[in-house]
């Protein structure tokens, strides 16, 4: 995945005005990963067929021709024998337009369409707006209206997502769809897709036309995009002729799948595999914590010193530190606390999605505390469903799989949590997702925290004690978890890169089209139950392809043979699915700096300035918090 929208929503949510202020670092959290421009699908012809559009599919193309197509019933499609797949990607994965009145997509001044969510963020409006309270606050020490502009500027960029009491969005902003096959989206749309889930080596085996990508807004309503999948799950049966398809949900897709499952029963006989990477099957503590109030800004330790740093890379993460000093206490708390305040009334409070990142263990006292009143009787109806579809999510997968489908599950973990709330290290997880949401259940002690001694797997399976499902490194025990015997796990991976990890794409292309691939035990020396996370996905797209074109002639032998063994050692790591860490880091230096000495590359090392900058920024901000603790300067 990419470097995530969520974790630049989040971010944004604390340092929208200080770290633009400060550093400008804004604009670098409020640019969106992949602008490419594509063309919409939601053009009709009249407002009500268009308000229509956004929540259920438009009328389909039209169905291949009938003798093309194998009988219903048949386990296999046109191409090879294999069913058609259905990819439900994840949070902010789809393209989300802003339209007008008349239902036709918004263009900016550059003829760019408008996206709903940190896309084209008018710079010099937000600059406008804030620079003269700003300095009358940096002047005065005084909040001189800077926190309400502040304030203002969030709901400049978020307002156009906001969600009304019926839990759907409020303005014309619905997600581009693709109701079709990949086959016939443009090659715009294929481009898309792939840079968010490169399962392109996938649609090579079986055909663009056995592959769906379900495309729906990350701020929009559960219980309709749990609608939209059935009914995409039920047009792929219908085009491609087979009687079953596979589904494979990513992360938040795991809440839409949560959903599809509970609601409705009957796709059941219509699935072979479910094929789950980094599901987020019971939320996230993060935004548990954030629904609750429980932010990491409360610690003095954490706001002034860890914060920033590991949410901005660099030297400007510990620059941001300094910089918010310049601000008394009072008026980053304030700042803080109102724009937490706008998101829950714009977006949080009212979003069936967001609410289904919420954990079961949270949900009873924070619908109760936030959902109570009347005005929220329709959100509460609606968030108390998925409740009971998150609640029973490990009883319906066992109820497909019963059913005849397989089910298999991918997980990352040891590595923390975004530190925005409290609990970021009271766990393993991901990152983004804690290890029980996504594993179904594994037992851990937290990152890095190896079980008691003389721990034993809880749980054995299949009568088979040499089912050992402790993880080599000892942190992890799988048994506990739902279905230990088809979940692989990776050893600090975090979840962003987990479209990056090549070997857990190709680790679910193999489980989609590989009927002999039955569980952990298949293929243990590609696909053990336990791998260490890498990610490749620039490097194999990227520099393998570059270094292969290079004309050796115009080199010198001993350049030329040099890049010749290092292409051989990369391509050696590449094939190599069982991940050694060292060897993965080795193989990328070796090609980069070869790359780099025939002038192919530039060098991705820091530059001296970014090197001293670095160390005397966290000097400097270490320094401050020992002596002042979590004050401003004027404080």
């Amino acid at each position: 995945m990419i470097k995530n929208r969520f974790k630049k929503a989040l971010s944004m949510v604390l340092a929208v005005a200080l770290v633009f202020s400060a550093t400008g670092s804004v604009v670098g959290i409020a640019q969106g990963a992949d602008n490419t421009s594509v063309s919409t699908q939601a053009a009709v012809a009249n407002k009500e067929s268009r308000v229509q559009t956004v929540s259920t599919y438009e009328e389909a193309f039209e169905f291949l021709e009938e003798e093309t197509l194998p009988k219903a019933g048949e386990a296999q499609s046109t191409n090879g024998g294999y069913y058609p797949s259905v990819v439900i990607p994840g949070v902010f994965q789809s393209r989300t337009l802003v339209y007008d009145e008349n239902w036709d997509v918004v263009l900016d001044e550059n003829g760019k369409e408008v996206e709903s969510f940190l896309s084209n963020i008018d710079v010099n409006g937000i600059v406008a707006k804030l620079a003269l309270p700003l300095a009358r606050t940096l002047i005065t020490q005084k909040d001189k209206g800077f926190t309400d502009k502040a304030v203002e500027v969030i709901e400049d960029v978020f307002g156009v997502n906001e969600i009304g009491l019926d839990g759907k969005v409020i303005h014309n902003v619905a997600a581009e769809k693709y109701n079709h096959s990949v086959a016939r989206c443009t090659q715009r749309q294929k481009d898309f897709i792939y840079a968010n889930v490169p399962i392109d080596n996938y649609s090579e085996i079986v055909g663009e036309e056995n592959l769906y990508y379900l495309s729906y807004n990350s701020f929009g309503n559960n219980l309709e995009i749990a609608q939209e999948l059935y009914e995409l799950i039920m047009q792929a049966v219908e085009e491609t002729g087979c009687d079953k398809v596979n589904i494979l949900p990513i992360s938040l897709g795991g809440t839409i799948a949560n959903s599809l499952l509970e609601f409705y029963p009957e796709v059941y006989q219509h699935i072979n595999k479910i094929v789950y990477i980094v599901p987020a099957l019971d939320g996230t503590r993060i935004i548990g914590d954030i629904y609750a109030g429980e932010m990491s800004t409360a610690d003095e330790e954490m706001l002034y010193s860890k914060l920033f740093p590991s949410l901005v890379d660099g030297y400007q993460g510990y620059l941001i530190n300094v910089a918010i000093r310049l601000f008394p206490k009072q008026v980053i708390h304030d700042l803080i606390d109102k724009a937490v305040a706008k998101l829950q009334d714009l977006i949080l409070i009212n979003c069936t999605c967001m609410w289904s990142l919420v954990p079961s263990s949270y949900y009873e006292d924070l619908a109760d505390e936030l959902l109570a009143d009347d005005a929220h009787s329709e959100i509460r109806r609606q968030t108390d469903l998925y409740y009971q579809a998150q609640v029973n999510s490990k009883q319906n997968i066992q109820a497909v799989i019963d059913s005849g489908a397989e089910v298999f599950n991918m997980v990352d973990y040891n590595c923390y949590l975004y530190a925005l709330t409290p609990s970021w290290d009271q766990c393993n997880a991901d990152g983004i997702l804690n290890l029980e949401s996504t594993s179904m259940g594994a037992y851990s002690l937290g990152v890095d925290i190896p079980l008691p001694e003389g721990y034993v797997q809880q749980n054995t399976h299949c009568n088979d004690p040499s089912h050992n499902h402790i993880s080599p490194d000892g942190v992890l025990d799988a048994s506990t978890g739902l279905l230990p015997d088809h979940t692989f796990y990776f050893y600090n991976q975090h979840h962003e890169g987990t479209g990056r990890n090549d070997v857990i794409m190709s680790l679910a292309i193999e489980l989609l089209v590989d009927d002999n691939f039955k569980d952990v035990y298949s293929y243990p020396d590609r696909y053990p139950q336990f791998n260490v996370g890498r990610e490749t996905k620039g490097f194999v797209r990227g520099s393998i392809p570059q270094a292969k074109k290079v004309d050796l002639s115009t080199l010198s032998d001993e350049d030329a043979l040099e890049l010749q063994e290092a292409i051989a050692q990369a391509e050696a790591m590449i094939d190599n699915t069982v991940v050694v860490y060292e060897d993965y880091e080795q193989a990328v230096q070796r090609l980069e700096k070869i790359l780099v000495k025939i002038g192919e590359k530039e060098s991705k090392e820091k530059t001296p300035f970014e090197k001293f900058a670095e160390v005397a920024c966290k000097v400097i901000s270490d320094a401050l918090f020992k002596i002042m603790g979590g004050k401003g300067f004027s404080d």
